[in-house]
């Protein structure tokens, strides 16, 4: 028998640092350029018709046109794909879509809610009688980076006209309303091998409420938790949540 659980695809299996959170993430593809007749950049992925089997160099149309996600979309440049183009996608991680900057860490949570059918005479968990009615999905997060923004959203707030020249009025509101969620947030955690491992909620709204303790000589965090909602058009029993796990090879 083993003596650990070690194998060789062990190293590359750790995440060795707190991540990046990012607001709004977003998957783009755009149209690959044609190098020579029938030859495209590295990289390029042709698409096909829906119900085509794919190969590691294709991908069928609905994915691209129609995926029914808040995080794929299309460049500006590229608004009609068609079977038969040639195209490359990547991770917008530009400025305006890093949440912040944090101090103390990530805790991502997806947990699903577990019922025990009790019946009589069974004094333990029996198979097949526990049942799965529920998940919740949350990303608390310690923001150290102190926005606008990140005030609003915390506090479930909106801005006003300032009664003070120079500041920023800032108050709360009383109706949640749908631009206080997020379409998502995605919390990108680099593994040893130096893939990335993503984990993405959809509808997130922020319900930890404000509250900062600050000290001299220490940075002041706000800590912040966003939760993971269904939308309207969602199968509304279980939560928009997406985790994209890097696909590796066992030498």
């Amino acid at each position: 028998m083993r003596k650990s659980g070690i194998t060789k695809t062990t190293p590359q299996d750790f995440i060795l640092n707190a991540g990046v959170v990012f607001k709004n993430f977003k998957y783009i593809w755009r149209e690959a350029k044609e190098i020579t007749e029938g030859v495209y950049e590295k990289g390029a992925i042709e698409i096909v018709e829906d119900g085509t089997t794919e190969t590691d160099n294709t991908i069928q149309i609905s994915k691209v046109r129609n995926p029914s996600v808040s995080f794929i979309t299309l460049d500006t440049a590229y608004t009609a794909p068609a079977v038969g183009d040639h195209i490359i996608g990547a991770w917008d991680d530009s400025a305006e879509n890093v949440l912040g900057a944090t101090s103390g860490g990530n805790k991502l949570s997806i947990v699903p809610e577990i019922n025990q059918i009790d019946v009589d005479g069974a004094l333990v968990k029996v198979k097949g009688l526990t049942l799965k009615q529920g998940e919740t999905g949350s990303l608390e997060t310690n923001l150290a980076q102190h926005t606008k923004e990140s005030f609003i959203r915390a506090i479930v707030g909106t801005e006003q006209d300032s009664l003070i020249k120079g500041y920023s009025q800032l108050t709360t509101k009383s109706l949640i309303e749908a631009s206080d969620y997020l379409d998502n947030i995605a919390y990108v955690g680099t593994m040893s091998d130096g893939t990335e491992c993503i984990v993405i909620m959809e509808n997130v709204l922020c319900t930890s409420g404000f509250e900062i303790e600050a000290k001299n000589k220490e940075t002041a965090v706000l800590k912040a938790t966003f939760e993971c909602n269904a939308g309207f058009e969602d199968s509304h029993d279980t939560l928009p949540i997406y985790i994209f796990v890097p696909q590796k090879e066992i030498a």
